[in-house]
């Protein structure tokens, strides 16, 4: 994998929290903040992928969104519970 060095500032207490939680999951500074973007990133582009199948299809009904919440819960559960 490719690496591109930046060199980004941030608030202190945000860097503090990100010290604490990169140390806490045994990873570097840097490992974590790429992890925490990727992630960010992963959503936005769902998002996105989101309104543009609203705009093709139309919006998702409460009935439909509802479902949907239902599946996702029963999914994460099942995973949850695998990788435990």
């Amino acid at each position: 994998m490719a690496v591109t060095k930046r060199s980004v500032s941030l608030d202190d207490s945000v860097a503090t929290r990100v010290e604490q939680a990169a140390s806490k999951d045994g990873v570097s500074f840097s490992a974590w903040l790429s992890r925490a973007a990727e992630h960010s990133l992963l959503i936005r582009e769902g998002l996105a992928g989101v309104d543009e199948w609203e705009a093709e299809a139309g919006s998702l009904t409460p009935v439909e969104r509802a479902e949907g919440e239902a599946l996702l819960d029963h999914l994460l559960q099942d995973t949850n519970q695998t990788s435990a």
